[in-house]
């Protein structure tokens, strides 16, 4: 009993750094954003309570050593004012390897993971939101077709050098039904690269996507766009610049051409507690080749705590003035906390 116990001892002892848990990191995050929009329009007025894209989410990373790390995460989002689940439920929900080489990862993937996303991580980047990109401000996906959330993907994000970095992401869709059209995100083909240079007070990057349809083309589907974009600080405060093209399979009294562009700045001030930022944006309406249309926001965000921010907007958006009604007007004041 005794040298058994011994021998035990000893192949536990020259065993323990074989089976040793490497260091492991595991946060639980997550934000919950409601605000009160009254929304004026087509002779109309409305009061009504909103969420504004609150999330919660586990993510994660192990490290292997030799400048090695396993990644992963699951983000799921959900109705603050319902209590309901979004649809999809998950925002983001993948696993993947980071060394020297850069960062991969696999699965659903969006600007809140690992390695990015190659367009809308370039707005993120150099576009200050009234508030955030959510509800009646929301102009990252809406406005400026920046491709944020795909399924069923493979991510890439580089190292840093001299300044420029690399992000991209490919999509495969299922190779079930080779004539299914369109009616989820995982139904084409979609490439996405953004290539990004930060130097100082400088941001730029230039985008690149493309969308690949399984059979027949669709009429006024999207194609593909480029998107170029920078911001500049003054020294506090930070103005911005997009432009953007997107092509579709046009048809007879659309565009196939689809040209939008972006001005906008921001300010902090009192130490950091208070912030104004305005944006304003144009774009061509894509079904109506006389159509363009509008969008002006503006927004005073306080700071309460490092966590915890009261915000106040308005946003006027007219998504085609050559038709009437398509103008809104959002009044806005809510309340933001991170966890």
């Amino acid at each position: 009993m005794l040298l058994t116990g011994v021998l035990a001892s000893v192949a536990g002892g020259a065993m323990a750094p074989v089976f040793a848990e490497p260091a492991e990191r595991v946060e639980i995050y997550g934000r919950v954003d409601l605000s009160m929009d009254e929304v004026r329009g087509n002779g109309g007025r409305m009061l009504k309570q909103t969420d504004n894209a609150s999330r919660f989410g586990v993510r994660g990373s192990e490290d292997l050593g030799a400048g090695w790390r396993v990644l992963f995460g699951i983000e799921a989002g959900f109705n603050a004012d319902t209590g309901l689940a979004t649809d999809p439920m998950l925002r983001n929900a993948y696993a993947g390897v980071r060394g020297g080489f850069g960062t991969v990862a696999v699965g659903r993937l969006d600007s809140s993971q690992a390695t990015g996303s190659p367009l809308y991580s370039q707005v993120t980047r150099n576009i200050t939101f009234v508030g955030h990109d959510a509800g009646a401000t929301a102009i990252g996906t809406r406005w400026l077709n920046a491709r944020n959330r795909t399924s069923n993907a493979v991510g890439y994000m580089s190292p840093v050098f001299h300044g420029f970095s690399v992000r991209a992401r490919y999509h495969q869709p299922d190779p079930g039904d080779a004539a299914a059209k369109v009616r989820q995100e995982g139904d084409v083909k979609a490439t996405d690269i953004g290539l990004n240079y930060e130097s100082g007070a400088l941001s730029a990057g230039i985008g690149y996507g493309q969308n690949k349809r399984r059979g027949t083309p669709v009429d006024n589907d999207f194609r593909r766009k480029w998107q170029l974009l920078g911001s500049y600080s003054f020294g506090a405060t930070k103005i911005s610049a997009l432009y953007g093209r997107d092509h579709y399979n046009g048809t007879v009294g659309a565009r196939s051409r689809v040209n939008y562009w972006l001005l906008g700045f921001s300010l902090p001030f009192g130490a950091g507690l208070h912030q104004i930022a305005a944006n304003y944006m144009k774009r061509d309406a894509q079904g109506d080749i006389q159509g363009k249309g509008s969008n002006f926001q503006a927004g005073y965000i306080f700071h309460m705590s490092k966590r915890t921010k009261l915000y106040a907007s308005y946003d006027r958006e007219n998504l085609n003035a050559n038709k009437g009604g398509n103008l809104l007007n959002t009044i806005s004041s809510g309340i933001q906390h991170r966890f």
